[in-house]
């Protein structure tokens, strides 16, 4: 006598696992966003550190000058001078915009989902160059952790 499942229970496991795989899809996508906003937390907060050492090394050479974080802006790497490993623009989860450049400042867009923010990089050295983002914005909020 062969021993085997019948079509009934197979159909039944099917079922069983749909139902759980209804209920457990629809919480990911919640998480997956989080993960989104954490990458991009990661990436100011490396972008930041790189400014802050470019900077150090800028002073402690005798030159109080903020860093250039651009080498090239036609290829598609952005902050080549000061991360050893710059961020791509063709990245999909987070993803970074150069918008502009002049003397007194630097300007990105980072987009993650469908929400996006501005990123400014100025080169005041009075203020320790900073790179902020307007905190108004929703993106911005959850980037910087602020409630």
């Amino acid at each position: 006598m062969k021993k085997a499942f019948t079509l009934l229970e197979l159909i039944f496991v099917i079922v069983v696992i749909g139902i759980l795989a209804g209920l457990a899809i629809p919480r990911l996508f919640p998480v997956i966003d989080t993960a989104k906003i954490k990458k991009a937390q990661s990436q100011v907060s490396a972008i930041r550190a790189a400014i802050g050492n470019a900077y150090s090394k800028n002073i402690i050479s005798g030159s109080d000058k903020c860093p250039e974080l651009e080498k090239n802006t036609s290829d598609n790497k952005l902050f080549e001078n000061i991360l050893t490993y710059p961020l791509s623009t063709n990245a999909t989860d987070v993803k970074w915009k150069f918008d502009s450049n002049d003397t007194n400042k630097t300007v990105y867009t980072v987009i993650v989902g469908d929400m996006n923010t501005t990123f400014t990089y100025e080169k005041n050295t009075s203020e320790n160059c900073p790179f902020d983002c307007n905190t108004s914005n929703k993106l911005c909020k959850k980037i910087e952790q602020i409630q």
